[in-house]
């Protein structure tokens, strides 16, 4: 059937997630501590500096003396811009598609007795959104992506010796998608079987395609945390894989006059309900935590990430006619992430916190799409904490992502509706935490 690649709801669905913006590599979202964001998240799996410990390794739960309560806001100002090269489609650059975002996590941690401490954890591990203008020059590969995660998170954490602790939790996680793209039913008219057809306005005859869905999956997280000496610990952690099948509704807006209406049908161009698999990719990380004197502490980590699951998206429909199937090859690859920062106790009142960290992109470039046009990332942070007294602590923290410039070159079929050029790239992240001990 003529036109079966026009709508590549591959893209349209899964991969919309991966957007030219998101604020780690491939689509997750490392910004689950403030007291983190402040060090650029380096050596998280061995600080158990608060409850947010619960996110990054649970047996750093042991560390903590009494029970906590941790609330934080996370503001994400992303920016990516695209600039032209040679694109075959006419319309605006876009405008600015990395749309601000609030990212909360909340942390509750409280001991059992000596050895034994739970935890609970909620969070938005993986998330974005993206909107480009609807006139933009590559309307036909993505116009709004729109991803949210929910993470709960319950945990235990076991002092097992005076130098050994390990953590377990469990991951309750629900997904949420929304995307559209732009359809060029002008062109559908031109060449659908039988044709051409006399549309409407064959030149400037675009409608819509809109895909949503949602998934309750589970997974779990596990670490350990040895305590070389008494200055110097070691940590090891891991995020298993959180497999979802979205199920939800496609829909086709076609442009009201009567032909296209009419050709749009006979090609398949109907709304239908839609399935999907995708595995959020599981997590390693190695950490260090050296205390160096009083008030001086150093740390850093190498986190692995397994990008290589996504090799390709299949949607399913229940019509194998119906143009809402599709299959992209994708091949992500492995990613690492290297980080080293550094606390320094001011006084009784205040701690300061900087960081910096180096974050591989899973995506190469004869991948990269405009949802999915991500870059190796540069990241620097500085963050303090306020002990406004023995039972509330006040955290921020600021980093500023510097991406190198994703260039992508990427053509439709068959229709060759080609989008080529750059995007100007960037993120900074404030985030807010407050603090209660009990």
């Amino acid at each position: 059937m003529a036109c079966i690649k026009t709508l590549k709801l591959s893209t349209l669905v899964m991969a919309s997630v991966f957007s030219s913006i998101s604020y780690g590599a491939g689509f997750a979202i490392i910004e689950q501590s403030v007291t983190g964001l402040g060090r650029a998240f380096a050596g998280s799996a061995a600080v158990a500096e608060d409850a947010s410990t619960i996110f990054f390794n649970p047996a750093g739960l042991v560390y903590l003396d009494r029970a906590e309560m941790d609330a934080a806001i996370n503001y994400i100002a992303p920016k990516s811009e695209f600039n032209d090269d040679s694109s075959t489609v006419t319309g605006s650059d876009g405008g600015d598609a990395g749309n601000n975002a609030l990212v909360p996590n909340f942390y509750y941690a409280r001991p059992i007795n000596d050895t034994t401490v739970f935890g609970l954890g909620i969070s938005a591990p993986f998330g974005l959104v993206t909107e480009y203008d609807d006139d933009w020059q590559g309307r036909y590969h993505a116009i709004k992506s729109d991803l949210m995660t929910i993470n709960i998170n319950p945990s235990l954490a076991f002092k097992t010796t005076d130098k050994l602790s390990v953590g377990f939790g469990l991951s309750l996680q629900y997904i949420d998608l929304e995307m559209t793209q732009a359809v060029d039913f002008g062109t559908l008219c031109a060449i659908a079987p039988g044709g051409p057809y006399a549309c409407a306005n064959p030149k400037n005859n675009d409608g819509k395609a809109k895909f949503t869905a949602d998934d309750w999956g589970w997974g779990f997280n596990l670490g350990l945390i040895y305590q070389v000496t008494e200055a110097t610990r070691l940590a090891m952690s891991y995020r298993s894989k959180i497999s979802h099948h979205l199920t939800g509704k496609g829909k086709f807006y076609v442009p009201n006059d009567a032909v296209t209406q009419a050709v749009a049908t006979a090609s398949g161009f109907t709304n239908a309900a839609i399935s999907g698999d995708v595995d959020l990719p599981e997590t390693a990380s190695f950490a260090i935590h050296h205390q160096l004197n009083e008030k001086w502490a150093v740390m850093g980590d190498a986190s692995w990430t397994r990008w290589s699951r996504f090799q390709e998206l299949a949607i399913n429909s229940p019509d194998p006619a119906n143009k809402l199937n599709s299959t992209k090859e994708e091949k992500w690859d492995n990613s690492m992430r290297y980080g080293l920062g550094v606390t320094y106790a001011y006084n009784d009142k205040w701690t300061l916190r900087g960081g910096v960290a180096f974050d591989e992109t899973p995506i190469s470039d004869q991948y990269r799409t405009a949802r999915i046009a991500g870059e190796d990332r540069k990241w620097i942070a500085i963050g303090a904490s306020y002990k406004q007294s023995d039972k509330f602590t006040i955290d921020a923290g600021y980093t500023h992502i510097f991406i190198s410039d994703p260039k992508i070159d990427e053509t439709l079929s068959p229709i060759p509706h080609r989008l080529s050029g750059d995007f100007d790239a960037s993120v900074d992240i404030l985030g807010v935490q407050v603090r209660w001990f009990m």
